[in-house]
């Protein structure tokens, strides 16, 4: 996992969450609660694939649904911000 291109997405949301309002540490902590904390969900894929992978692959199968998390996370910050543009677009004109 390349811990450059994690570092870098995570600055991309913290710009989108600083667009809407939020100041950087309400941004860290929403990103801390939302990306790296692992739900019961996460732990339960975690534990299904390191039952399959083995245990010597567990931090690779976190970083993995990490990173997942934070493309889904930063997907739905610009898919908000696009819907956002069209709706004053539409007002607008």
């Amino acid at each position: 996992m390349n811990l450059i291109n994690n570092a870098s997405l995570d600055k991309k949301i913290f710009q989108q969450l600083q667009t809407k309002g939020m100041t950087m540490s309400e941004a860290i902590q929403l990103v801390m609660c939302e990306i790296y904390y692992l739900s019961y969900k996460d732990r339960a894929v975690m534990r299904r694939a390191i039952s399959f992978l083995g245990e010597d692959k567990k931090d690779t199968i976190v970083l993995n649904i990490q990173m997942n998390k934070r493309n889904n996370y930063l997907n739905e910050l610009e898919g908000n911000k696009v819907e956002h543009e069209r709706i004053t677009h539409d007002f607008l004109f």
